[in-house]
């Protein structure tokens, strides 16, 4: 890539929502939304937008540091610690990191994907 991408968020157009596979879902009716600005071998750069409800995630394989833009929730992984989501939190999810996603209100995120 040579060219600056910039995005305002408040003009994205979002594809349909897709929902997860239903043995993911623990709670509600989450489905989702990826814009992918940059997609390279060994890496992934993007915006994803998820809706209220909780799910599963499973992080084998690849490391995914979030910057959250807006939106509430958590993620509480298999050991049962939680790590509260909102506006202006980064998180590290290294690879091999379970758990769930618990989303209060719309939650719209930055994401880098690592495959090591």
């Amino acid at each position: 890539m040579t060219d600056i991408v910039a995005l305002r968020t408040a003009d994205i157009e979002w594809p349909e929502p897709a929902a997860f596979a239903p043995e993911r879902v623990l709670s509600g009716n989450p489905v989702t939304s990826t814009v992918v600005v940059e997609d390279a071998s060994g890496h992934q750069l993007g915006l994803w937008r998820v809706e209220p409800g909780e799910f599963t995630t499973d992080h084998v394989g690849y490391i995914e540091y979030i910057h959250i833009l807006s939106g509430t929730g958590r993620l509480v992984d298999d050991a049962g610690t939680v790590t509260e989501l909102g506006p202006e939190v980064t998180v590290l999810m290294p690879s091999g990191w379970k758990g769930r996603w618990v989303v209060d209100d719309t939650i719209v995120k930055v994401y880098t994907i690592i495959h090591p």
